[in-house]
Protein backbone atom coordinates (compact mmCIF):
# COMPACT_ATOMS: atom_id res chain seq x y z
CA UNK A 1 0.00 0.00 0.00
CA UNK A 2 1.02 3.63 0.09
CA UNK A 3 2.15 3.49 3.74
CA UNK A 4 5.22 1.76 5.20
CA UNK A 5 4.62 -1.92 5.97
CA UNK A 6 5.98 -1.60 9.51
CA UNK A 7 3.46 1.18 10.21
CA UNK A 8 0.55 -0.91 8.89
CA UNK A 9 1.66 -3.84 11.02
CA UNK A 10 1.86 -1.64 14.12
CA UNK A 11 -1.61 -0.33 13.37
CA UNK A 12 -2.96 -3.89 13.21
CA UNK A 13 -1.25 -4.77 16.49
CA UNK A 14 -2.62 -1.66 18.22
CA UNK A 15 -6.17 -2.16 16.88
CA UNK A 16 -7.24 -5.64 17.92
CA UNK A 17 -10.01 -6.64 15.56
CA UNK A 18 -12.21 -7.94 18.36
CA UNK A 19 -12.08 -4.54 20.08
CA UNK A 20 -12.70 -2.60 16.86
CA UNK A 21 -15.56 -4.79 15.64
CA UNK A 22 -16.90 -4.98 19.20
CA UNK A 23 -17.48 -1.22 19.20
CA UNK A 24 -20.07 -1.82 16.45
CA UNK A 25 -21.28 -5.38 17.05
CA UNK A 26 -22.10 -7.32 20.23
CA UNK A 27 -19.80 -10.34 20.04
CA UNK A 28 -20.14 -13.57 22.02
CA UNK A 29 -18.10 -16.77 22.13
CA UNK A 30 -19.66 -20.02 20.99
CA UNK A 31 -16.80 -22.47 20.79
CA UNK A 32 -13.11 -22.18 20.19
CA UNK A 33 -11.54 -18.74 20.06
CA UNK A 34 -13.77 -17.18 17.39
CA UNK A 35 -16.49 -14.73 18.41
CA UNK A 36 -19.86 -14.27 16.72
CA UNK A 37 -22.47 -11.56 16.34
CA UNK A 38 -25.18 -10.21 14.05
CA UNK A 39 -23.65 -8.97 10.81
CA UNK A 40 -23.45 -5.15 10.61
CA UNK A 41 -23.59 -5.29 6.80
CA UNK A 42 -26.92 -7.07 6.29
CA UNK A 43 -30.07 -7.88 8.24
CA UNK A 44 -30.07 -11.27 9.97
CA UNK A 45 -31.62 -12.91 13.00
CA UNK A 46 -29.10 -15.70 13.64
CA UNK A 47 -25.47 -14.59 14.08
CA UNK A 48 -23.34 -15.63 11.11
CA UNK A 49 -20.69 -12.92 11.49
CA UNK A 50 -17.45 -14.42 12.82
CA UNK A 51 -14.33 -12.69 14.14
CA UNK A 52 -11.05 -14.53 14.61
CA UNK A 53 -8.76 -13.01 17.28
CA UNK A 54 -6.02 -15.47 16.27
CA UNK A 55 -6.02 -14.50 12.58
CA UNK A 56 -7.20 -10.91 13.16
CA UNK A 57 -9.83 -11.24 10.41
CA UNK A 58 -13.61 -11.38 10.14
CA UNK A 59 -16.06 -13.06 7.78
CA UNK A 60 -19.84 -13.13 7.47
CA UNK A 61 -21.07 -16.52 6.31
CA UNK A 62 -24.36 -14.87 5.36
CA UNK A 63 -23.42 -11.99 3.04
CA UNK A 64 -19.79 -12.94 2.38
CA UNK A 65 -18.09 -9.75 3.53
CA UNK A 66 -14.74 -10.26 5.20
CA UNK A 67 -11.16 -9.13 5.62
CA UNK A 68 -8.92 -7.52 8.22
CA UNK A 69 -9.40 -4.51 10.48
CA UNK A 70 -8.68 -2.10 7.58
CA UNK A 71 -11.34 -3.68 5.36
CA UNK A 72 -13.86 -3.63 8.21
CA UNK A 73 -13.37 0.08 8.84
CA UNK A 74 -13.54 0.87 5.12
CA UNK A 75 -16.81 -1.03 4.67
CA UNK A 76 -18.46 0.01 7.92
CA UNK A 77 -17.73 3.72 7.63
CA UNK A 78 -17.82 3.84 3.82
CA UNK A 79 -14.29 5.22 3.70
CA UNK A 80 -11.32 4.96 1.36
CA UNK A 81 -8.22 3.24 2.73
CA UNK A 82 -6.34 6.41 3.84
CA UNK A 83 -9.32 7.66 5.87
CA UNK A 84 -9.81 4.25 7.48
CA UNK A 85 -6.15 4.38 8.48
CA UNK A 86 -6.65 7.83 9.95
CA UNK A 87 -9.47 6.61 12.20
CA UNK A 88 -7.51 3.55 13.34
CA UNK A 89 -4.40 5.65 13.94
CA UNK A 90 -6.45 8.14 15.99
CA UNK A 91 -7.93 5.27 17.97
CA UNK A 92 -4.46 3.93 18.78
CA UNK A 93 -2.89 7.34 19.41
CA UNK A 94 -0.50 6.99 16.46
CA UNK A 95 0.50 9.78 14.07
CA UNK A 96 0.20 8.88 10.40
CA UNK A 97 3.57 8.87 8.59
CA UNK A 98 4.16 10.44 5.21
CA UNK A 99 2.94 8.20 2.41
CA UNK A 100 5.42 6.59 0.07
CA UNK A 101 3.66 5.24 -2.99
CA UNK A 102 4.92 1.68 -3.32
CA UNK A 103 1.63 0.08 -4.23
CA UNK A 104 2.46 -0.76 -7.81
CA UNK A 105 -1.29 -0.77 -8.47
CA UNK A 106 -3.33 0.88 -11.17
CA UNK A 107 -3.30 4.22 -9.38
CA UNK A 108 -7.07 4.31 -8.83
CA UNK A 109 -6.69 4.54 -5.04
CA UNK A 110 -4.16 7.35 -5.42
CA UNK A 111 -6.49 9.16 -7.82
CA UNK A 112 -9.34 8.95 -5.30
CA UNK A 113 -7.04 10.12 -2.52
CA UNK A 114 -5.77 13.04 -4.63
CA UNK A 115 -9.34 14.02 -5.48
CA UNK A 116 -10.32 14.01 -1.81
CA UNK A 117 -7.32 16.17 -0.94
CA UNK A 118 -8.36 18.69 -3.60
CA UNK A 119 -11.89 18.79 -2.14
CA UNK A 120 -10.53 19.25 1.38
CA UNK A 121 -8.40 22.15 0.10
CA UNK A 122 -11.38 23.79 -1.62
CA UNK A 123 -13.58 23.56 1.48
CA UNK A 124 -10.86 24.88 3.76
CA UNK A 125 -10.06 27.81 1.46
CA UNK A 126 -13.74 28.68 1.10
CA UNK A 127 -14.09 28.54 4.90
CA UNK A 128 -11.37 31.20 5.12
CA UNK A 129 -13.12 33.14 2.36
CA UNK A 130 -16.48 33.15 4.18
CA UNK A 131 -14.86 34.06 7.52
CA UNK A 132 -12.93 36.93 5.98
CA UNK A 133 -16.07 38.19 4.26
CA UNK A 134 -17.81 38.35 7.65
CA UNK A 135 -15.02 40.22 9.41
CA UNK A 136 -14.45 42.60 6.49
CA UNK A 137 -18.03 43.87 6.70
CA UNK A 138 -18.86 44.42 10.40
CA UNK A 139 -22.19 46.07 9.50
CA UNK A 140 -23.35 43.20 7.31
CA UNK A 141 -26.51 41.25 8.20
CA UNK A 142 -24.36 38.27 9.22
CA UNK A 143 -22.19 40.26 11.61
CA UNK A 144 -25.29 41.95 13.07
CA UNK A 145 -27.02 38.59 13.48
CA UNK A 146 -24.09 37.17 15.47
CA UNK A 147 -24.01 40.27 17.69
CA UNK A 148 -27.76 39.97 18.31
CA UNK A 149 -27.25 36.34 19.32
CA UNK A 150 -24.44 37.37 21.68
CA UNK A 151 -21.76 35.35 19.88
CA UNK A 152 -18.35 37.01 20.36
CA UNK A 153 -15.59 37.09 17.75
CA UNK A 154 -13.48 34.50 19.57
CA UNK A 155 -16.34 31.95 19.32
CA UNK A 156 -17.03 32.83 15.68
CA UNK A 157 -13.37 32.17 14.87
CA UNK A 158 -13.19 28.94 16.87
CA UNK A 159 -16.25 27.53 15.11
CA UNK A 160 -15.26 29.05 11.74
CA UNK A 161 -18.50 30.97 11.22
CA UNK A 162 -18.54 33.15 8.13
CA UNK A 163 -20.83 34.71 5.60
CA UNK A 164 -21.33 34.08 1.89
CA UNK A 165 -21.37 37.25 -0.24
CA UNK A 166 -24.81 38.22 -1.50
CA UNK A 167 -23.85 37.88 -5.15
CA UNK A 168 -23.91 35.29 -7.88
CA UNK A 169 -20.24 34.65 -8.69
CA UNK A 170 -18.06 36.01 -5.87
CA UNK A 171 -17.19 32.49 -4.69
CA UNK A 172 -16.63 31.23 -8.22
CA UNK A 173 -14.19 34.05 -8.94
CA UNK A 174 -12.40 33.49 -5.61
CA UNK A 175 -11.97 29.79 -6.38
CA UNK A 176 -10.57 30.53 -9.80
CA UNK A 177 -8.08 32.98 -8.27
CA UNK A 178 -7.00 30.11 -6.00
CA UNK A 179 -6.40 28.01 -9.14
CA UNK A 180 -9.22 25.55 -8.34
CA UNK A 181 -10.81 24.00 -11.41
CA UNK A 182 -14.50 24.55 -12.09
CA UNK A 183 -14.96 20.76 -12.15
CA UNK A 184 -13.49 20.34 -8.67
CA UNK A 185 -15.53 23.25 -7.28
CA UNK A 186 -18.68 21.69 -8.72
CA UNK A 187 -17.76 18.36 -7.14
CA UNK A 188 -17.08 20.09 -3.79
CA UNK A 189 -20.53 21.68 -3.95
CA UNK A 190 -19.44 25.33 -3.58
CA UNK A 191 -20.72 26.29 -7.05
CA UNK A 192 -23.61 25.10 -9.20
CA UNK A 193 -24.42 24.77 -12.88
CA UNK A 194 -27.58 26.40 -14.26
CA UNK A 195 -28.89 24.08 -16.98
CA UNK A 196 -31.05 26.66 -18.74
CA UNK A 197 -28.42 29.40 -19.02
CA UNK A 198 -25.38 27.13 -19.05
CA UNK A 199 -23.68 29.36 -16.48
CA UNK A 200 -21.90 28.62 -13.22
CA UNK A 201 -22.93 30.43 -10.04
CA UNK A 202 -22.36 30.25 -6.27
CA UNK A 203 -24.16 27.60 -4.23
CA UNK A 204 -24.32 29.82 -1.12
CA UNK A 205 -25.36 33.49 -1.35
CA UNK A 206 -26.03 35.91 1.50
CA UNK A 207 -26.18 33.18 4.15
CA UNK A 208 -24.48 32.78 7.53
CA UNK A 209 -21.99 29.99 6.92
CA UNK A 210 -21.09 27.23 9.39
CA UNK A 211 -18.01 25.23 8.36
CA UNK A 212 -18.55 21.48 8.63
CA UNK A 213 -15.49 19.38 9.45
CA UNK A 214 -15.02 15.64 9.53
CA UNK A 215 -13.92 13.66 12.56
CA UNK A 216 -10.31 14.71 12.03
CA UNK A 217 -10.90 18.43 11.60
CA UNK A 218 -10.74 18.56 7.80
CA UNK A 219 -13.17 20.92 6.09
CA UNK A 220 -15.72 18.89 4.09
CA UNK A 221 -18.67 21.23 3.50
CA UNK A 222 -20.97 23.93 4.80
CA UNK A 223 -24.32 24.62 6.37
CA UNK A 224 -25.73 27.99 5.34
CA UNK A 225 -28.43 29.70 7.43
CA UNK A 226 -30.68 32.26 5.81
CA UNK A 227 -30.68 35.79 7.23
CA UNK A 228 -34.04 36.61 5.65
CA UNK A 229 -37.24 36.36 7.74
CA UNK A 230 -38.94 34.58 4.84
CA UNK A 231 -36.42 33.11 2.39
CA UNK A 232 -37.57 32.94 -1.22
CA UNK A 233 -36.86 29.25 -1.53
CA UNK A 234 -38.40 28.52 1.89
CA UNK A 235 -35.26 26.87 3.23
CA UNK A 236 -33.89 28.07 6.56
CA UNK A 237 -30.71 26.02 6.12
CA UNK A 238 -28.90 24.87 2.97
CA UNK A 239 -26.26 22.17 3.34
CA UNK A 240 -23.57 20.99 0.96
CA UNK A 241 -24.92 18.14 -1.14
CA UNK A 242 -23.36 14.67 -1.10
CA UNK A 243 -19.76 14.70 -2.31
CA UNK A 244 -16.86 12.25 -2.02
CA UNK A 245 -16.01 13.88 1.35
CA UNK A 246 -19.44 15.05 2.58
CA UNK A 247 -22.31 12.78 3.61
CA UNK A 248 -24.75 14.41 6.03
CA UNK A 249 -25.67 11.20 7.78
CA UNK A 250 -22.02 10.40 8.57
CA UNK A 251 -21.08 13.78 10.06
CA UNK A 252 -21.69 15.59 13.34
CA UNK A 253 -21.27 19.33 13.79
CA UNK A 254 -18.37 20.28 16.14
CA UNK A 255 -17.17 16.68 16.57
CA UNK A 256 -13.46 17.63 16.18
CA UNK A 257 -13.90 20.15 19.02
CA UNK A 258 -15.92 17.76 21.18
CA UNK A 259 -14.35 14.32 20.88
CA UNK A 260 -11.61 14.84 23.47
CA UNK A 261 -14.15 16.14 25.98
CA UNK A 262 -16.37 13.12 25.29
CA UNK A 263 -13.57 10.80 26.30
CA UNK A 264 -12.60 12.92 29.29
CA UNK A 265 -16.15 13.46 30.61
CA UNK A 266 -17.45 10.05 29.48
CA UNK A 267 -20.48 11.79 28.00
CA UNK A 268 -21.80 13.21 24.74
CA UNK A 269 -24.55 15.83 24.44
CA UNK A 270 -26.57 15.62 21.23
CA UNK A 271 -28.28 18.87 20.17
CA UNK A 272 -30.61 19.76 17.32
CA UNK A 273 -28.54 22.46 15.64
CA UNK A 274 -25.34 24.46 15.39
CA UNK A 275 -26.33 27.37 17.64
CA UNK A 276 -27.45 25.02 20.42
CA UNK A 277 -24.12 23.21 20.16
CA UNK A 278 -22.20 26.47 20.36
CA UNK A 279 -24.22 27.49 23.44
CA UNK A 280 -23.13 24.32 25.27
CA UNK A 281 -19.48 24.89 24.38
CA UNK A 282 -19.70 28.48 25.61
CA UNK A 283 -21.16 27.17 28.88
CA UNK A 284 -18.11 24.96 29.37
CA UNK A 285 -19.90 21.77 28.20
CA UNK A 286 -17.56 20.92 25.35
CA UNK A 287 -18.85 17.43 24.58
CA UNK A 288 -21.81 18.76 22.55
CA UNK A 289 -22.44 17.95 18.87
CA UNK A 290 -25.38 18.06 16.45
CA UNK A 291 -26.62 16.32 13.28
CA UNK A 292 -26.69 18.44 10.13
CA UNK A 293 -30.30 19.51 9.76
CA UNK A 294 -31.53 15.96 9.33
CA UNK A 295 -32.73 13.08 11.48
CA UNK A 296 -30.15 11.41 13.72
CA UNK A 297 -28.73 8.36 11.91
CA UNK A 298 -27.32 4.97 13.00
CA UNK A 299 -23.96 5.94 11.48
CA UNK A 300 -23.81 9.06 13.66
CA UNK A 301 -24.76 6.96 16.69
CA UNK A 302 -21.92 4.52 16.06
CA UNK A 303 -19.45 7.39 15.70
CA UNK A 304 -20.48 8.72 19.12
CA UNK A 305 -20.38 5.25 20.64
CA UNK A 306 -16.68 5.03 19.80
CA UNK A 307 -16.05 7.85 22.27
CA UNK A 308 -18.51 7.23 25.08
CA UNK A 309 -21.37 5.02 26.31
CA UNK A 310 -23.22 7.87 28.09
CA UNK A 311 -25.33 10.30 26.06
CA UNK A 312 -27.75 13.13 26.77
CA UNK A 313 -30.33 14.28 24.22
CA UNK A 314 -30.77 18.07 24.35
CA UNK A 315 -33.55 18.48 21.80
CA UNK A 316 -36.23 21.16 21.75
CA UNK A 317 -39.17 20.66 24.13
CA UNK A 318 -41.83 20.94 21.41
CA UNK A 319 -43.64 18.02 19.83
CA UNK A 320 -41.10 17.63 17.03
CA UNK A 321 -38.28 17.59 19.57
CA UNK A 322 -39.95 14.86 21.63
CA UNK A 323 -40.47 12.73 18.51
CA UNK A 324 -36.79 13.20 17.72
CA UNK A 325 -35.94 11.96 21.23
CA UNK A 326 -37.89 8.75 20.67
CA UNK A 327 -36.33 8.19 17.23
CA UNK A 328 -32.85 8.67 18.70
CA UNK A 329 -33.66 6.26 21.55
CA UNK A 330 -34.54 3.55 19.02
CA UNK A 331 -31.10 3.97 17.46
CA UNK A 332 -29.02 4.37 20.62
CA UNK A 333 -30.52 1.80 23.01
CA UNK A 334 -29.32 -1.29 21.06
CA UNK A 335 -25.76 0.07 21.32
CA UNK A 336 -25.84 -0.32 25.10
CA UNK A 337 -25.83 3.43 25.73
CA UNK A 338 -26.80 4.98 29.07
CA UNK A 339 -29.31 7.43 27.65
CA UNK A 340 -30.74 10.54 29.32
CA UNK A 341 -32.85 13.46 28.14
CA UNK A 342 -32.36 17.08 29.12
CA UNK A 343 -35.45 19.04 30.13
CA UNK A 344 -35.27 22.73 29.27
CA UNK A 345 -37.37 25.03 31.47
CA UNK A 346 -40.09 27.06 29.80
CA UNK A 347 -39.94 25.16 26.51
CA UNK A 348 -36.80 26.99 25.47
CA UNK A 349 -34.03 25.59 23.31
CA UNK A 350 -30.45 25.41 24.72
CA UNK A 351 -29.31 28.54 22.86
CA UNK A 352 -32.23 30.59 24.17
CA UNK A 353 -31.70 29.28 27.73
CA UNK A 354 -28.02 30.25 27.57
CA UNK A 355 -28.78 33.76 26.25
CA UNK A 356 -31.56 34.52 28.73
CA UNK A 357 -30.30 32.77 31.87
CA UNK A 358 -26.56 32.25 31.43
CA UNK A 359 -24.22 29.25 31.45
CA UNK A 360 -25.24 28.16 34.98
CA UNK A 361 -28.81 27.55 33.83
CA UNK A 362 -27.62 25.33 31.00
CA UNK A 363 -25.28 23.44 33.32
CA UNK A 364 -28.10 22.92 35.84
CA UNK A 365 -30.50 21.70 33.17
CA UNK A 366 -27.90 19.19 32.01
CA UNK A 367 -27.27 17.99 35.56
CA UNK A 368 -31.03 17.43 36.01
CA UNK A 369 -31.39 15.27 32.90
CA UNK A 370 -33.77 12.34 33.31
CA UNK A 371 -33.72 8.80 31.98
CA UNK A 372 -35.15 8.16 28.54
CA UNK A 373 -37.85 5.88 30.00
CA UNK A 374 -39.30 8.75 31.98
CA UNK A 375 -39.78 10.74 28.77
CA UNK A 376 -41.52 7.78 27.11
CA UNK A 377 -43.81 7.35 30.12
CA UNK A 378 -44.67 11.06 30.31
CA UNK A 379 -46.31 10.95 26.90
CA UNK A 380 -48.58 8.01 27.68
CA UNK A 381 -51.33 10.09 29.29
CA UNK A 382 -52.08 11.96 26.08
CA UNK A 383 -51.73 8.93 23.80
CA UNK A 384 -53.66 6.32 25.81
CA UNK A 385 -56.59 6.11 28.21
CA UNK A 386 -54.62 5.23 31.32
CA UNK A 387 -57.80 4.74 33.37
CA UNK A 388 -58.95 1.77 31.30
CA UNK A 389 -57.46 -1.72 31.21
CA UNK A 390 -57.27 -1.74 27.41
CA UNK A 391 -55.59 1.67 27.38
CA UNK A 392 -52.93 0.53 29.82
CA UNK A 393 -52.49 -2.65 27.79
CA UNK A 394 -51.76 -0.64 24.67
CA UNK A 395 -49.42 1.58 26.69
CA UNK A 396 -47.56 -1.53 27.88
CA UNK A 397 -47.14 -2.68 24.27
CA UNK A 398 -45.88 0.76 23.31
CA UNK A 399 -43.23 0.79 26.04
CA UNK A 400 -42.27 -2.84 25.37
CA UNK A 401 -41.23 -1.84 21.85
CA UNK A 402 -38.50 0.27 23.49
CA UNK A 403 -37.67 -2.18 26.28
CA UNK A 404 -36.89 -4.92 23.76
CA UNK A 405 -34.01 -2.79 22.47
CA UNK A 406 -32.11 -2.82 25.80
CA UNK A 407 -29.19 -5.28 25.63
CA UNK A 408 -28.11 -5.07 29.29
CA UNK A 409 -30.13 -7.54 31.44
CA UNK A 410 -29.78 -5.50 34.66
CA UNK A 411 -30.94 -2.28 33.00
CA UNK A 412 -33.78 -4.20 31.36
CA UNK A 413 -34.97 -5.67 34.66
CA UNK A 414 -34.97 -2.26 36.35
CA UNK A 415 -36.81 -0.72 33.40
CA UNK A 416 -39.45 -3.46 33.53
CA UNK A 417 -39.89 -2.78 37.25
CA UNK A 418 -40.34 0.98 36.73
CA UNK A 419 -42.80 0.36 33.90
CA UNK A 420 -44.85 -2.00 36.06
CA UNK A 421 -45.02 0.59 38.84
CA UNK A 422 -46.11 3.31 36.46
CA UNK A 423 -48.82 1.14 34.81
CA UNK A 424 -49.92 -0.26 38.19
CA UNK A 425 -49.52 -3.84 37.03
CA UNK A 426 -47.22 -6.70 37.98
CA UNK A 427 -43.70 -7.08 36.64
CA UNK A 428 -44.76 -10.48 35.29
CA UNK A 429 -47.44 -8.81 33.16
CA UNK A 430 -44.92 -6.35 31.68
CA UNK A 431 -42.43 -9.19 31.06
CA UNK A 432 -45.15 -11.24 29.34
CA UNK A 433 -46.01 -8.29 27.09
CA UNK A 434 -42.30 -7.81 26.37
CA UNK A 435 -42.02 -11.48 25.34
CA UNK A 436 -45.06 -11.10 23.06
CA UNK A 437 -43.59 -8.03 21.36
CA UNK A 438 -40.24 -9.80 20.95
CA UNK A 439 -41.91 -12.85 19.39
CA UNK A 440 -43.89 -10.60 17.07
CA UNK A 441 -40.78 -8.77 15.95
CA UNK A 442 -38.85 -12.04 15.63
CA UNK A 443 -41.50 -13.43 13.29
CA UNK A 444 -41.37 -10.28 11.17
CA UNK A 445 -37.59 -10.37 11.06
CA UNK A 446 -37.54 -14.08 10.21
CA UNK A 447 -40.02 -13.47 7.41
CA UNK A 448 -37.88 -10.66 6.00
CA UNK A 449 -34.74 -12.80 6.28
CA UNK A 450 -36.38 -15.80 4.59
CA UNK A 451 -37.66 -13.57 1.80
CA UNK A 452 -34.21 -11.99 1.41
CA UNK A 453 -32.49 -15.37 1.28
CA UNK A 454 -35.09 -16.73 -1.13
CA UNK A 455 -34.60 -13.74 -3.43
CA UNK A 456 -30.82 -14.01 -3.14
CA UNK A 457 -30.74 -17.75 -3.88
CA UNK A 458 -33.12 -17.45 -6.84
CA UNK A 459 -30.96 -14.75 -8.41
CA UNK A 460 -27.63 -16.34 -7.49
CA UNK A 461 -25.71 -17.70 -10.50
CA UNK A 462 -24.79 -21.37 -10.59
CA UNK A 463 -21.52 -22.25 -8.87
CA UNK A 464 -18.56 -22.50 -11.22
CA UNK A 465 -17.02 -25.98 -10.70
CA UNK A 466 -13.51 -24.79 -11.60
CA UNK A 467 -13.77 -21.92 -9.13
CA UNK A 468 -14.96 -24.30 -6.41
CA UNK A 469 -12.04 -26.67 -6.98
CA UNK A 470 -9.64 -23.72 -6.96
CA UNK A 471 -11.00 -22.70 -3.57
CA UNK A 472 -10.36 -26.25 -2.38
CA UNK A 473 -6.71 -25.94 -3.39
CA UNK A 474 -6.49 -22.57 -1.63
CA UNK A 475 -7.96 -24.01 1.56
CA UNK A 476 -5.35 -26.77 1.64
CA UNK A 477 -2.50 -24.41 0.82
CA UNK A 478 -3.38 -21.71 3.36
CA UNK A 479 -3.55 -24.31 6.14
CA UNK A 480 -0.39 -26.27 5.27
CA UNK A 481 2.95 -25.01 4.03
CA UNK A 482 3.76 -28.54 2.84
CA UNK A 483 0.54 -28.60 0.78
CA UNK A 484 1.45 -25.27 -0.80
CA UNK A 485 4.86 -26.60 -1.80
CA UNK A 486 3.37 -29.76 -3.33
CA UNK A 487 0.89 -27.71 -5.33
CA UNK A 488 3.78 -25.64 -6.68
CA UNK A 489 5.17 -28.87 -8.17
CA UNK A 490 1.84 -30.10 -9.57
CA UNK A 491 0.31 -26.98 -11.07
CA UNK A 492 1.31 -26.24 -14.69
CA UNK A 493 3.10 -23.02 -15.53
CA UNK A 494 0.71 -20.08 -15.72
CA UNK A 495 -1.92 -21.78 -13.59
CA UNK A 496 -3.87 -20.78 -11.70
CA UNK A 497 -4.45 -17.46 -13.39
CA UNK A 498 -4.23 -14.38 -11.16
CA UNK A 499 -7.09 -12.76 -13.08
CA UNK A 500 -9.48 -13.64 -10.24
CA UNK A 501 -9.01 -13.22 -6.45
CA UNK A 502 -8.98 -16.96 -5.72
CA UNK A 503 -6.20 -17.63 -8.22
CA UNK A 504 -4.27 -14.58 -7.05
CA UNK A 505 -4.60 -15.71 -3.42
CA UNK A 506 -3.34 -19.22 -4.23
CA UNK A 507 -0.35 -17.79 -6.08
CA UNK A 508 0.41 -15.59 -3.05
CA UNK A 509 0.38 -18.62 -0.72
CA UNK A 510 2.53 -20.74 -3.02
CA UNK A 511 5.01 -17.90 -3.55
CA UNK A 512 5.22 -17.26 0.19
CA UNK A 513 5.85 -20.96 0.88
CA UNK A 514 8.62 -21.18 -1.72
CA UNK A 515 10.25 -18.00 -0.37
CA UNK A 516 10.20 -19.17 3.27
CA UNK A 517 7.58 -16.50 4.07
CA UNK A 518 4.54 -18.75 4.55
CA UNK A 519 3.41 -17.04 7.76
CA UNK A 520 3.07 -13.74 5.90
CA UNK A 521 0.66 -15.10 3.28
CA UNK A 522 -2.61 -14.32 5.14
CA UNK A 523 -1.54 -10.70 5.61
CA UNK A 524 -0.60 -10.41 1.93
CA UNK A 525 -3.98 -11.84 0.92
CA UNK A 526 -5.76 -9.38 3.21
CA UNK A 527 -3.85 -6.56 1.52
CA UNK A 528 -5.08 -7.86 -1.83
CA UNK A 529 -8.66 -8.02 -0.52
CA UNK A 530 -8.52 -4.31 0.36
CA UNK A 531 -8.51 -3.54 -3.36
CA UNK A 532 -10.43 -6.62 -4.56
CA UNK A 533 -12.87 -7.89 -1.91
CA UNK A 534 -14.00 -11.46 -2.50
CA UNK A 535 -16.40 -13.35 -0.19
CA UNK A 536 -15.11 -16.80 -1.17
CA UNK A 537 -11.47 -15.98 -0.44
CA UNK A 538 -12.50 -14.30 2.80
CA UNK A 539 -14.41 -17.42 3.85
CA UNK A 540 -11.44 -19.68 3.10
CA UNK A 541 -9.16 -17.45 5.19
CA UNK A 542 -11.55 -17.80 8.13
CA UNK A 543 -11.98 -21.58 7.72
CA UNK A 544 -9.52 -23.86 9.50
CA UNK A 545 -8.81 -27.36 8.25
CA UNK A 546 -5.99 -29.46 9.66
CA UNK A 547 -4.45 -30.82 6.48
CA UNK A 548 -1.04 -31.60 8.00
CA UNK A 549 -1.63 -35.35 8.44
CA UNK A 550 -3.23 -35.97 5.04
CA UNK A 551 -1.25 -33.85 2.63
CA UNK A 552 0.03 -36.84 0.67
CA UNK A 553 -3.52 -37.98 -0.13
CA UNK A 554 -5.45 -34.70 -0.04
CA UNK A 555 -3.27 -32.63 -2.35
CA UNK A 556 -3.14 -35.07 -5.29
CA UNK A 557 -6.89 -35.71 -4.96
CA UNK A 558 -7.72 -32.00 -4.88
CA UNK A 559 -5.36 -31.37 -7.78
CA UNK A 560 -7.03 -34.12 -9.86
CA UNK A 561 -10.45 -32.58 -9.22
CA UNK A 562 -9.17 -29.14 -10.17
CA UNK A 563 -7.46 -30.53 -13.30
CA UNK A 564 -10.65 -32.31 -14.40
CA UNK A 565 -12.67 -29.09 -13.97
CA UNK A 566 -9.96 -27.13 -15.79
CA UNK A 567 -9.97 -29.60 -18.74
CA UNK A 568 -13.75 -29.38 -19.04
CA UNK A 569 -13.64 -25.59 -18.93
CA UNK A 570 -10.83 -25.35 -21.47
CA UNK A 571 -12.48 -27.78 -23.91
CA UNK A 572 -15.76 -25.92 -23.60
CA UNK A 573 -14.04 -22.62 -24.42
CA UNK A 574 -12.26 -24.11 -27.44
CA UNK A 575 -15.42 -25.81 -28.73
CA UNK A 576 -17.22 -22.49 -28.53
CA UNK A 577 -14.47 -20.92 -30.64
CA UNK A 578 -14.62 -23.83 -33.06
CA UNK A 579 -18.35 -23.32 -33.66
CA UNK A 580 -17.76 -19.68 -34.55
CA UNK A 581 -14.62 -20.20 -36.67
CA UNK A 582 -14.97 -20.49 -40.48
CA UNK A 583 -11.31 -20.52 -41.53
CA UNK A 584 -10.30 -24.19 -42.24
CA UNK A 585 -6.71 -23.74 -41.04
CA UNK A 586 -7.75 -22.16 -37.74
CA UNK A 587 -10.44 -24.82 -37.25
CA UNK A 588 -7.78 -27.47 -37.70
CA UNK A 589 -5.55 -25.87 -35.09
CA UNK A 590 -8.44 -25.65 -32.63
CA UNK A 591 -9.29 -29.33 -33.17
CA UNK A 592 -5.67 -30.30 -32.59
CA UNK A 593 -5.55 -28.28 -29.36
CA UNK A 594 -8.81 -29.89 -28.16
CA UNK A 595 -7.48 -33.41 -28.85
CA UNK A 596 -4.21 -32.62 -27.09
CA UNK A 597 -5.91 -31.69 -23.81
CA UNK A 598 -5.84 -34.59 -21.32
Amino acid sequence: MAFPENFLQELIERNDIVDVVGSYVRLTKKSGSNQFGLCPFHSEKTPSFSVSPDKQIYHCFGCGKGGDVFRFMMDKENLPFPDALQILASRAGIILPEKSDRSGGDGSSKQRSDERERLFAINEKFSEFFCKNRTSFPDSPAAKYLRDRGIPEEIAQRFKIGCAPDGWTAGLEFGRRCKFSDADMLKAGVIRFHEDSGRLFDQFRGRLMFTIENEHGRGVGFSGRTLEPKPQDGRKYVNTGDTPVFHKGHLLYALPLARQAMGRDRCAVLCEGQLDTIAFHRAGIQCAVAPLGTAFTPDQARILRRYTDRMVLAFDSDGAGQKAVLRAAEILLPLGVELKVMRIPGGKDPDELYRTSGPEALQEALANSVGWLEIVQEGLGTAFDMESASGRGRAAAYIANYLRLIPNPVELELSVRRTAEMLRVSEAAVSAELDRIRDQNDRRENFREERRQSTASSSKPARDPLHQELLGLLELAINSENAARKLAELLPEGEPSSDNPAGAALNIVIGAALNEEFSEAPGQINTMLLEHPDPDVSRVLMTHCDATDRVDEAVPAAFRNWRLAWVRRRKSELLQKLRQETDPDLRGKLLAEINAIR
